[in-house]
């Protein structure tokens, strides 16, 4: 082989570039690596502040005083639970919150000191090397352990008291009987049901509502939570916390409203389309007017037909063909054995038609010239009591002859993704999928519907 062309000072071997000490002993430093290092350790230093403008931010989004916050009128007071079931989960809540605030408060406050204060600094010597420090690492080893603990004690003993057994002993310690109402979801609605609405009076008083909900102040009410589509959350911040709605399976909290007055509910759980719009309302009265409420419900109503509802009730029965999905006058009956009922039905013939809707245009074609076309029932609001509530489209907009036209219109215009657009065969007719129905025929229809009450 041929020898490279090296001499012997610039062989490779004979090289102290980049190997070893200096001459002098000293460590090299390479100034534009230092340099660069140096700005390096500036940026989580300078990112703080930003953090701190994005955390400012963020709270000021936050509104204590809204409707569907607890946190009112401070986070860490009792004052915006208007029940027992709220209060003690607020109250587990804040101590929970506060608790982590100060461990993260300490533990990072301990961080941030310890990599600004010991940080190296250019020319400083390696620190001294230690090894464990054993009551540091016991204290925090057993203060964490009482706090889990504690913590998660307590919240055990919650859940215990969240439990419908704690409404039914508070309401038979006063010798009375606890409300039961089932809610129902739906896309995207709420039906309730009370199989008795005066639990404590003789009659069984079966009432059915839908999004907004009438109970007695100062009573223990139990929710049945079911579903007849997809998951749905139950929720209402002020007199109790969410729980879930699951098809096939009953769920069940109870809640106490200590003062009168009108709180939203919202499902919190996404369920599809229009889930941000699927809201309530729960009205609590007191007991006087609650017993109105429920007497007065159903059955003839508070004032005669006039001409127009009169013509309005023929349009709801025959062209507008609402009667089809809606009812009016009645509660909608479940068998209390096998669970079916009016809704139950419709939401059949309704899972029965989208399963139709896949089959190939020739067959469905078919299918309608023979007549074997499924009908295009489906769950829907009872409106026996519609001219008594407050909202319409499930919380969206208030009610009165102007939105309620709008509504029976276009319900698109205010509900995107609603079902009663997609699927009731009067918005089907036409290319932009209103109602077809003339202006006349809308007022009429208006004023029978204002008239139930």
């Amino acid at each position: 082989m041929g020898l490279l062309p090296f001499s012997a000072g610039d062989s490779p071997n004979n090289s102290t570039k980049g190997h070893g000490p200096v001459p002098n002993g000293d460590t090299p430093v390479n100034p534009t690596t230092n340099s660069s290092t140096r700005r390096r350790g500036r940026w989580p230093l300078l990112m703080l502040p930003v953090l701190g403008v994005m955390l400012l931010l963020a709270a000021v989004g936050c509104d204590s005083d809204a409707h569907q916050s607890i946190l009112a009128p401070t986070p860490w007071s009792l004052e915006g639970a208007k029940g027992p079931v709220a209060r003690e989960q607020l109250l587990l809540f804040n101590v929970l919150l506060w608790t982590m605030v100060v461990v993260f408060v300490l533990v990072e406050g301990a961080l941030l000191y310890a990599a600004v204060r010991f940080r190296r600094r250019p020319g400083d010597p390696l620190p001294p090397q230690t090894h464990g420090h054993t009551p540091l690492e016991i204290a925090w080893t057993i203060v964490p352990t009482i706090l889990i603990l504690g913590l998660g004690v307590w919240s055990v003993i919650v859940l215990f008291e969240l439990e419908p057994g704690k409404a039914v002993a508070l309401a038979r310690a006063e010798g009375k009987e606890p409300l039961v109402v089932e809610a129902v979801g739906h896309q995207w609605w709420w039906e309730f049901r009370y199989e008795d609405a005066l639990p404590n009076d003789e009659g069984g008083e079966l009432v059915t509502t839908a999004n907004e909900m009438r109970v007695p102040v100062n009573t223990p009410v139990i929710m049945e939570l079911k579903s007849d589509d997809v998951i749905h959350s139950f929720w209402i911040p002020k007199l109790v916390g969410k729980q879930d709605v699951v098809p096939t399976r009953t769920n069940k909290l109870w809640f106490l409203a200590e003062e009168t007055g009108m709180y939203y509910g919202q499902c919190a759980e996404f369920c599809g389309t229009a889930h941000a719009q699927m809201k309530f309302r729960v009205h609590v009265l007191d007991e006087i007017d609650y017993q109105a409420w429920v007497n007065g419900w159903g059955g003839e109503l508070a004032e005669p037909l006039s001409t127009e509802a009169a013509r309005g009730q023929l349009v709801f029965l025959g062209a507008g063909q609402c009667v089809t999905c809606h009812t009016v006058g009645a509660p909608d009956t479940v068998d209390p054995e096998t669970g079916d009922g009016v809704q139950r039905a419709r939401m059949d013939t309704f899972i029965a038609y989208t399963k139709w809707l896949d089959k190939p245009a020739k067959e469905r074609l078919l299918d309608v010239r023979t007549g074997n076309e499924p009908p295009t029932a489906f769950a829907a609001p009872n409106l026996t009591d519609l001219g008594d509530r407050t909202t319409i489209g499930a919380g969206l907009v208030d009610l009165n002859r102007e939105t309620l036209r709008q509504w029976l219109r276009d319900p698109e215009s205010i509900k995107q993704g609603n079902r009663m657009s997609e699927l009731a065969a009067i918005y089907q007719t036409r290319l932009d999928h209103r109602a077809d129905l003339s202006e006349a025929e809308l007022s009429d229809l208006v004023e029978y519907l204002m008239a139930q009450k």
